[in-house]
């Protein structure tokens, strides 16, 4: 059995069970959302509009002070700011998806700066990626390629509005889809792979294009992107997930109305605080019947 040597995770929900003096918007008994990434929204930069900027932004992975959240017992700092009310009719698993999955795709879909009809393509369509699927298809892609290896993932993508699925493991897979779009696209989120899956995107984007990066590529030394991608004006950004009350409540707003159907994400659950490891085993084999689990601690 795996054992760690402290909590970590950060994606949850649960019930408030205790409330400090100075919550104002939310009660004891209530379910909630926390958020992945929390913006200290009490800086000059959060007024700013890039809360996410502040040093001592609290993020539940890593966040010294409470590490992670795979206990049954966890402190949110400024609830009312880092928690979100999840509505009647949105279940918890819905609602878990919303923390991160859904925060982390749509804010880079939304800096992709789209425009009605856009070609876009996704590198790698694990459970962001698809998120970034069902995003470009709400913000108004025409075409939507989704670039993976699982048949699993590309049955979710079409559910989602993909057009074109295409392997990477096709070592010409970037022609490829050049060809079927006849050109290169407009928009590329990358959402998987390796640093040189970068280099990808960016070859595969037209002139004057955007290509948003969502991967942490923390531990990666000596890599390098394609000299060409910076002599056609082509914008390259690295996003995190939005975080915070007001993104998760809004995202909570697509659910509600039918619009994203998070739950297709979720390939496993499990039930009970000792199947955690199970989970996450499931993650780090790279099971490939895996997209999203859930592991229930407390029912």
């Amino acid at each position: 059995m795996r054992e760690f040597k402290r909590p970590f995770g950060h994606e949850a929900v649960g019930t408030v069970i205790e409330i400090g003096s100075e919550v104002k918007d939310f009660q004891v008994g209530d379910r909630v959302a926390i958020s992945a990434c929390q913006p200290n929204f009490r800086t000059v930069e959060a007024q700013k509009g890039i809360a996410k900027a502040r040093d001592n932004s609290y993020f539940t992975m890593n966040d010294p002070r409470r590490m992670g959240i795979f206990v049954e017992e966890f402190c949110i700092p400024d609830a009312d700011m880092s928690l979100a009310h999840i509505p009647d009719n949105v279940t918890l698993e819905q609602a878990l998806m919303v923390t991160d999955m859904m925060c982390t795709a749509f804010a880079g879909v939304r800096d992709l700066n789209m425009q009605f009809g856009d070609s876009v393509a996704v590198l790698g369509i694990g459970p962001v990626g698809l998120m970034a699927v069902r995003a470009a298809v709400l913000h108004g892609a025409g075409r939507v390629f989704a670039i993976g290896s699982r048949e699993i993932c590309f049955n979710v993508a079409k559910e989602y509005g993909a057009t074109d699925c295409v392997d990477y493991h096709d070592k010409d897979y970037i022609e490829k889809v050049i060809e079927l779009n006849g050109g290169q696209v407009d928009r590329v989120i990358v959402a998987g792979g390796t640093f040189e899956t970068i280099g990808d995107g960016l070859l595969m984007t037209r002139f004057g294009g955007s290509c948003v990066n969502l991967v942490s590529f923390a531990h990666e030394r000596g890599s390098s992107l394609p000299v060409s991608c910076f002599s056609h004006e082509k914008t390259l950004k690295s996003v995190m997930a939005d975080g915070g009350r007001y993104a998760m409540e809004h995202l909570m707003n697509l659910i509600v109305n039918g619009r994203v159907e998070p739950e297709k994400i979720i390939t496993h659950v499990f039930h009970g605080r000792e199947k955690l490891t199970e989970a996450i085993d499931l993650f780090m084999n790279l099971d490939r019947s895996l997209i999203k689990p859930v592991v229930y601690f407390n029912e």
